[in-house]
C-alpha cells in the first residue's frame, strides 16, 4: 500500500451544507439553550455523509480482505495434516477443539465480510450495524492466534512453520481491517484517501457551521429587531424556531455581508424553509426577508 503525502489536504464543505448545518445548530440552541451542538446533533447533521463514509469503509475492507478465504481454507487443511501432532501435544483434545473452533470463527468472519459487501452494494439489511460488529472481531481473532501459536511449539518444524505462516498471513489481513476500523490512525495510506477526505469534510462542516452560528448569535438583538420590524402583524415570539433560525441566518447575511447579493441569501433561505418546513414557510420567509433587504 502506497503512502500519500497530500492526504492532509483539507476538504471544504459547500455553502449550502454550511447554511443547513448552521440553521440546525441555531434551532438546537434556541430550543434548548444548554445544547451547544453535541455529538448527537452532529451525527444527525452528518447522517448522509456518514452513510457514504461507511459505504467507503466497506468497499476498502472488501479490497483489503481479498484472498483471505484462501488463507482460511489453508488453515483448515493444516489442521487435518497436523491432527496427529495436535493430539500428541494434548491427548485431552482441548487443543484440537480450540483449533477447530478458531478455524470455524475465522471462516465465519471471512464469510460475514463477503456478505457485508454484497448487502452494502444492494443496500439491503442493516449493513452498517453489521460493519460495526464485524470490525472489532478482527482484533479478537488476531489476539486469539497469538495465544494459540505457542501451543504448537512442540510440533515438528515443518508443521509449526505451516501454522506460523498462515497465522502471519491472517494477521496481515487483520492489520488491514484495523486500518478500516481506525482510518484516522493511518493518515498517509493512499487506500484510505476517500475516507480521510469525507472525515475532513465533516469536521470542516462542523467548524464552519459553529462559526456561522456564533456570528449570527453575536448580533441576535439587531437581527431580531429587523425581523420584528419587517414582520408586520406577526409576533416574532410565535415564529417556528426553525423558521426563525433561517430568518436570523439570512438577515445576518443581508445586514452584515454586503458583498453577498441579498437576492442570493433570500433565495437560499427560501429553499431552506421549503426543505425544513414546507411551501407556506418558504413564502413567509420570502416576504420578511424581502422587506429587510429593501430597508
Amino acid at each position: 500500500m502506497k503512502t500519500n503525502p497530500c492526504a492532509s489536504t483539507q476538504a471544504m464543505a459547500s455553502r449550502r451544507q454550511v447554511r443547513q448545518a448552521a440553521v440546525q445548530l441555531l434551532y438546537a440552541r434556541s430550543a434548548s439553550p444548554k445544547d451547544q451542538g453535541g455529538p448527537e446533533l452532529w451525527d444527525l447533521i452528518n447522517d448522509k455523509a456518514a452513510i457514504t463514509y461507511d459505504r467507503g469503509r466497506v468497499k476498502v475492507l472488501a479490497h483489503f480482505q481479498q484472498g483471505r478465504d484462501a488463507a482460511v481454507a489453508k488453515l483448515q487443511a493444516i489442521l487435518i495434516d497436523c491432527s496427529a501432532s495436535i493430539l500428541a501435544a494434548d491427548p485431552g483434545e482441548k487443543l484440537a477443539k480450540d483449533l477447530k473452533a478458531h478455524a470455524a470463527v475465522e471462516h465465519k468472519w471471512t464469510e460475514s465480510c463477503g456478505n457485508l459487501f454484497r448487502l452494502t452494494k444492494a443496500d439491503t439489511g442493516d449493513w452498517r450495524r453489521d460493519l460495526y460488529k464485524l470490525l472489532p472481531k478482527s482484533a479478537k481473532l488476531k489476539n486469539h492466534r497469538a495465544a494459540i501459536l505457542p501451543l504448537t511449539d512442540s510440533f515438528p518444524p515443518q508443521q509449526y512453520n505451516a501454522f506460523k505462516g498462515v497465522f502471519e498471513k491472517l494477521d496481515n489481513y487483520d492489520d488491514r481491517a484495523r486500518m478500516v476500523h481506525f482510518p484516522e490512525n493511518y493518515p498517509d495510506q493512499r487506500d484510505l484517501d476517500h475516507l480521510h477526505r469525507l472525515t475532513s469534510e465533516m469536521k470542516n462542516l462542523e467548524k464552519e457551521a459553529v462559526e456561522r452560528a456564533d456570528q449570527v448569535e453575536a448580533s441576535l438583538s439587531e437581527l431580531d429587531e429587523a425581523i420584528d420590524k419587517a414582520a408586520v402583524n406577526f409576533d416574532i415570539s410565535r415564529f417556528s424556531k426553525v423558521d426563525l433560525a433561517i430568518l436570523r441566518l439570512a438577515s445576518w447575511e443581508i445586514l452584515k455581508v454586503p458583498e453577498l447579493d441579498a437576492a442570493v441569501s433570500i433565495n437560499e433561505a427560501i429553499e431552506l424553509a421549503r426543505s425544513f418546513s414546507g411551501e407556506e414557510a418558504a413564502s413567509f420567509v420570502n416576504g420578511i426577508l424581502d422587506q429587510i433587504a429593501k430597508n
